[in-house]
């Protein structure tokens, strides 16, 4: 009789684990549907109003497939605006900034790490200089630029200063959670071989770390490219491509601004795809220590 409900008991038991499995599982599946309708439908709704002519742009209630496709919108805006130099612009300046940031972000980031003295007080700093609201830095920040005759530069150099002054402290705190995942063991061995702290750096670090600085320079790219702010103060002239969408979307131009927009994706789209791999790896770097 013992062995008998020995028995039920560990066939209950399973049950039980197959019972939750079949729940969580089935939780897993309804938030990664939700998920993905709620990162999806932005993307349809740009889609549909930068396709749809200007009466159903408009039309309520909304059709998600409208009657009639035009590509009239795109063309509008290609004939009206300088749309060709404001899209190689934008990626210029991101281009730049997501160079120029990582360069002076990951030794900055590596000694924060390294060297406990200087953590607190980068850490600290980088925390402190992203509480402030971009609007309260951009306007001294274009008085500055102006003394100095980078304001409204054609190819964009107060806004890669600009943007990378608001992008460092991204960078900082994605590489130092980095370096410090890091065994400081390989980076010692490297130096009884014969490398300098720099070599160290540059031979062992940052290979080492390659999947935390493709998401760091994902979201440099990211964030310059997408930032309105700035470029709207910064570059009245020779403008990129979110103030574009803003000007168009001011005036009820909803078509052509979700063209623009619509535009702006493609990028952003390459730009991830290009780094999925390393950043997928860099997230889980931290399960195989």
């Amino acid at each position: 009789m013992g062995g008998g409900e020995t028995e039920v008991g560990v066939v209950m038991a399973g049950m039980k684990r197959a019972r939750r499995r079949t729940i969580a599982g089935l939780a897993t599946l309804v938030a990664l549907l939700l998920l993905l309708v709620l990162n999806a439908t932005p993307v349809l709704l740009i889609v549909r109003q930068a396709l749809a002519t200007a009466a159903e742009s408009t039309a309520w209630p909304l059709r998600w497939i409208p009657e009639s496709l035009t590509v009239r919108n795109l063309a509008e805006v290609w004939s009206t605006q300088n749309l060709g130099a404001n899209f190689v612009l934008s990626v210029w300046v991101a281009f730049l900034t997501t160079v120029l940031v990582l360069i002076i972000g990951a030794p900055a980031a590596w000694a924060a790490a390294r060297y406990s003295r200087m953590a607190a007080t980068s850490v600290r700093a980088a925390v402190v200089s992203r509480v402030l609201p971009p609007i309260a830095i951009a306007l001294p920040l274009a008085s500055a630029l102006i003394g100095i005759g980078l304001y409204d530069q054609p190819l964009g150099g107060g806004l890669i200063l600009a943007h990378a002054v608001y992008t460092l402290p991204v960078v900082i705190l994605v590489l130092y959670a980095g370096f410090r995942g890091l065994p400081l063991e390989l980076e010692e061995a490297a130096h009884v071989d014969g490398c300098s702290v720099w070599s160290g750096f540059v031979r062992i670090a940052l290979p080492a770390s390659r999947g935390t600085l493709a998401t760091a320079a994902l979201l440099v790219f990211l964030l310059s490219w997408d930032e309105f702010t700035y470029a709207l103060l910064i570059q009245l002239t020779h403008r990129t491509m979110p103030p574009l969408i803003y000007y168009y979307s001011q005036y009820g131009e909803l078509g052509a601004a979700s063209t623009l927009a619509l535009v702006m994706l493609l990028p952003s789209a390459l730009v991830i795809g290009a780094l999925q791999r390393l950043v997928t790896a860099g997230s889980m770097e931290g399960f195989g220590r």
